[in-house]
């Protein structure tokens, strides 16, 4: 009894005690300020999922223990942390929150915020940055912008990626979306013969990723009008970092280091399978056995090396109330995994910002930057390493009896070239401007602005007397340099709380100055003369000069009534020089609305819906990326125009002063959506894109009898239309623990709604044509597929087969027989990312994919090649030939009249090019903060690791390096083609993040 009475008593007192330590809590949470009650406010106790919200009146109440930390957090408003203790009452004043009500995105010429902006963009920011190591910011745009299709052209290193926003929206006009960094449009043109990738080189080569704040990517009209006639495919803003007023001056260091490997590769037949396929076809066709010379190299593992990078970057930032300031510089050597493929960067940054007074303060933002490169032939080249070792036969050898290298003829001897020739490219770009701005009264400011874009680029080569009896070398610079300037008015103004105006105007003019030189010369006494001057024989001497000026008015204009309904208009101006006085100024408007659902009263009930908007716009802009000086009859001198030994003239180009820019018009409606304590946000944007009246920009090719190639001309109409969805959901948020995910997914649809009837397929639709397997059609695609279609290999006769127009089966298909097999485009492109931090560990896990796009992987005609007089090794493939009736095989018999004709174009090169690619993996680790206070040195301390490109899920079938392929290197007629492409590099990276 005594027991049983002391266990009670026991248990009473306990459960007295845990009574006392929980106690119910009620309150009240208003605005800041004003007073005002708010309704929906999340109150959680930290590090639990217990948790209320605050009612209409913003009265709480809920049950937590003495020593529960409360958390107060409403969407637009600063979060607040309340310890219980012996509360029973707590009420609870937000501040709003400048820096989430209004996340700020910066936009042309301006900022505005994320809740009251009616433009459509996507912003890469801060956190999608600041953990992924790359030597290139467009590693950091791939997979992370709804309506951005990013494919990389090539492994190459320096290679220019193919960026398309919201579809192709020219044919020969430029398609590359405008890069603005901190208000400066870049120059972007072809700064390269070519030789060692595109001539039109990647644009952010020379930008060291590790300055870059965030970059936005601007979509619709509302958003690229301000842009004119360079907006329609597209702008990205880049913005660097900057230092903030009161912040200590931190240092901070970056290296890391990795190692590449392709990631795919084709598997040609060594030696022993070469002599058996050679002498098993030579029986099958009646002829007489090969012998071959002993021995073996392997091509594709002689210039197949392990890539190496190593990059160093080190910044400083920090300010006062007078004076802020960011430095960053950036070392970066990179070794592809090819031989000759190298890269060293070296590159600087300082931005600055001081106050001179409360009213005026200006500002530097600059950088430069110098790239070497060793180069090596790319796409369509037996000059390229990688390309010359799939043709290779597996007998011949690269060196003679003494080790030194030989001539080895078609294709010729790739590591000679790459161990004796010289063959570089240098490149330095220096790019910023100067500001001051002038608060002239309370709500008015004025802001003057001038900036420069300086790019000089240099090729030197130097064939050896090995290769070229005699030796031959050129040497290629070119310079482009641009300034501009910018003055402009900016008026922002609140009216009682219920109305406010923002009012921009500017008048902007910019201009740049183009040059080339090109020497030339062959006959060299000795291959140490390096220099053209050394040459005996002079070959080429050409230099040439260009200059374009662009002058712009613009309008921009907000209007917002009770925070809820949202206005904006925007006009822009633009008179170019690549036109005629009477095509010169062209207009590009677009206007653009929004409402804030969630500020109406009949959805102020629900709790779960943090914010809901609704946007619609509709406006035009415009693309003059064409050369200068397109529309008058032009005239060249030289030694194509001597006439009997006198100079003279030629001309070279034919009038057309009705020429003028592009212009495409844009409607888009959007919704965008929070919910569940700001835990799910969700962007939706349907559009419809048309380049329209007075036509796209197209080439049209003349007979050769009018003395000319083309002719330029405002011709024909193009339309894509498309979805966009973006979600954001953080799906765990603990005390330690916290899990983000995103996906990003993109539909868009291609259609030519009108092309010039120069020419004409079988079916009477006109058509442009790009290259023998891809053409723009009425009715279709820009970048469709017209081919015959293979069949397959008839098991019964171990023919091969292809498909008439009307799909019947044929050993002997003819041009009536090509149709459209497809397109470049997909049907759906993407991302999907996921975030987790668990106390000082962070992983990402990054894909991105593609599906419903078809690409040609064209060197399959070579290396399927059944006919063993071409001189050239043969794909693996090919020993999976017909051997007997009910054989399902690849390859059609030996004995088929069908095998020299099997490798000719057609579906069978065509390929499934959906992939899904784990992008990027990283995993690091942050030491303990307390840890980092007790060496009085560093703030921070993080080591990483990265793994890229190193999982690839693509069709079972399909033959190739890679699916992520799209020739030349930004070209709207040919997408998704490959001729020997480099495929990309599957990385490893470790590195060390140090903050002092």
């Amino acid at each position: 009894m005594k027991k049983a009475l002391l266990i009670g008593l026991l248990v009473a007192i306990c459960t007295t005690i845990t009574y006392a330590q929980s106690r119910r809590i009620t309150g009240r949470v208003t605005e800041a300020g004003t007073g005002e009650p708010l309704a929906g406010v999340t109150i959680q106790i930290k590090g639990t999922s217990t948790g209320t919200v605050s009612g209409e009146n913003g009265v709480y109440a809920l049950t937590a223990p003495n020593d529960a930390v409360l958390i107060f957090s409403f969407l637009g408003y600063v979060t607040i942390e309340e310890t219980v203790g012996q509360r029973s009452s707590i009420d609870i004043s937000l501040a709003i929150d400048e820096a989430k009500l209004s996340e700020v995105v910066v936009v042309g010429y301006g900022e505005q915020t994320q809740r009251y902006k009616t433009q459509n963009v996507s912003v890469v920011g801060e956190e999608n940055i600041k953990n992924v190591p790359a030597i290139s910011p467009q590693q950091l745009l791939q997979g992370q912008a709804a309506g951005v299709q990013m494919t990389n052209s090539s492994g190459l290193l320096g290679s220019a990626a193919q960026i398309r926003v919201r579809g192709a929206s020219s044919i020969t006009a430029g398609g590359q979306p405008l890069f603005v960094i901190d208000g400066v449009p870049m120059n972007e043109g072809a700064y390269s013969t070519g030789q060692g990738g595109s001539a039109r080189l990647n644009p952010l080569l020379n930008i060291n990723p590790n300055d870059i704040e965030n970059m936005t990517v601007l979509k619709d009209a509302a958003a690229v009008a301000i842009y004119g006639s360079r907006g329609a495919n597209g702008v990205v803003l880049i913005t660097t970092k900057k230092g903030a007023a009161g912040q200590k001056t931190r240092v901070n260091f970056d290296y890391f280091t990795g190692w590449s490997k392709p990631t795919g590769l084709i598997d040609m037949m060594d030696a022993e399978q070469f002599k058996n396929y050679v002498n098993e076809y030579n029986e099958a066709k009646g002829l007489q056995p090969e012998t071959f010379p002993d021995g073996e190299f392997d091509w594709v593992e002689g210039v197949s090396r392990t890539g190496r990078v190593n990059n160093y970057s080190i910044s400083a930032a920090g300010g006062n109330e007078k004076t802020k300031f960011y430095f960053g510089g950036n070392y970066a050597k990179e070794t592809g995994f090819t031989v000759g493929n190298d890269l060293k960067k070296l590159s600087g940054r300082l931005n600055l910002e001081h106050n001179i007074s409360s009213r005026v303060k200006f500002g530097v933002n600059f950088s430069t930057s110098y790239v070497d490169m060793d180069r090596i032939g790319a796409e369509n080249s037996t000059y390229a390493p990688l390309t010359s070792a799939f043709l290779f036969l597996p007998f011949i050898q690269p060196f003679d009896d003494e080790g030194k290298y030989v001539n080895t003829g078609f294709p010729q001897n790739v590591l000679g070239l790459e161990a004796l020739n010289t063959n570089k490219f240098y490149s330095s770009r220096s790019t910023g401007n100067a500001y001051a701005e002038f608060r002239l009264i309370d709500n008015l400011k004025f802001k003057t602005d001038w900036g420069i874009d300086r790019i000089q680029t240099e090729e030197k080569y130097r064939e050896v007397d090995l290769f070229t009896p005699g030796g031959i070398g050129s040497r290629f610079i070119i310079q482009d340099f641009k300034w501009m300037t910018t003055n402009s008015l900016n008026y922002d103004k609140s009216f009682n709380n219920t109305h406010s105006i923002g009012l921009f105007a500017a008048h902007s003019f910019e201009t740049s100055r183009f040059e080339d030189i090109t020497v030339e010369g062959a006959g060299f006494a000795s291959d140490k003369l390096i220099n053209v001057i050394s040459a005996s024989t002079p070959l080429t001497t050409t230099s040439e000069g260009t200059e374009w000026a662009l002058e712009s008015y613009i309008f921009r204009a907000n209007y917002r009534f009770r925070d809820k309904y949202l206005l904006e208009g925007t006009f822009r101006s633009d008179g170019s020089s690549r036109f005629d006085a009477s095509k010169r100024y062209g207009s590009f408007w677009a206007v653009s609305g929004g409402w804030i659902l969630t500020e109406e009263e009949f959805l102020q009930s629900a709790s779960w819906l943090d914010f809901l908007k609704l946007t619609a716009s509709y406006g035009t802009s415009g693309n003059n990326d064409v050369t200068n000086f397109p529309y008058p009859g032009l005239y060249q001198g030289g030694t194509e125009a001597d006439y009997g030994g006198s100079s003279g003239l030629r001309p070279i180009q034919t009038p057309n002063p009705a020429l003028t820019w592009e212009e495409t018009a844009q409607f888009d409606i959007g919704l965008s959506t929070v919910v569940i304590d700001n835990r799910i946000k969700l962007d939706v944007n349907f559009y419809q894109k048309r380049t329209r009246a007075p036509g796209l920009l197209v080439s049209i090719p003349m007979p050769y009898t009018t003395g000319f190639d083309i002719v330029r001309k405002n011709v024909g109409k193009m339309e894509n239309r498309g979805i966009e969805i973006g979600l954001n959901t953080t799906n765990i948020r603990a005390r330690d623990f916290e899990w983000n995910t995103s996906i990003n997914i993109s539909f868009v649809k291609n259609k030519m709604l009108a092309l010039p009837d120069d020419s004409k397929d079988e079916d009477g639709r006109s058509i442009i044509q790009a290259t023998n397997a891809q053409r723009a059609i009425l009715g279709h695609s820009l970048n469709s597929f017209y081919l015959y279609r293979f069949h397959g290999i008839n098991p019964e006769t171990g023919d091969a087969e292809w498909l008439t127009k009307d799909g019947k089966p044929t050993t002997t298909p003819g041009n009536a027989d090509r149709v459209i097999a497809g397109n470049a485009d997909p049907k759906f492109y993407g991302g999907f990312n996921n975030t987790v931090t668990y106390k000082g560990f962070d992983l990402g896990v990054n894909f991105n994919f593609m599906y419903g796009n078809k690409v040609l992987i064209d060197g399959l005609r070579f290396t399927g090649n059944m006919n063993p007089a071409s001189g050239l090794n043969k794909s693996t493939d090919l020993l999976d030939y017909w051997k007997k009736p009910g054989d399902k095989a690849y390859a059609p018999s030996l004995s088929s009249p069908t095998t020299s004709r099997f490798s000719n174009l057609s579906t069978l090169q065509l390929q499934d090019g959906s992939y899904l690619r784990l992008k990027m993996l990283t995993l690091g680790y942050s030491l303990p903060k307390d840890l980092m206070s007790r060496t009085k040195l560093l703030s921070n301390a993080r080591i990483y690791a990265l793994a890229q490109n190193i999982w690839t899920i693509k069709n079972k079938d399909f033959r190739g390096a890679d699916p992520e392929v799209s020739a030349n290197g930004g070209s709207n007629q040919v997408v998704g083609e490959s001729f020997f492409a480099l495929p990309q590099p599957k990385t490893i990276t470790v590195g060390v993040n140090l903050t002092f």
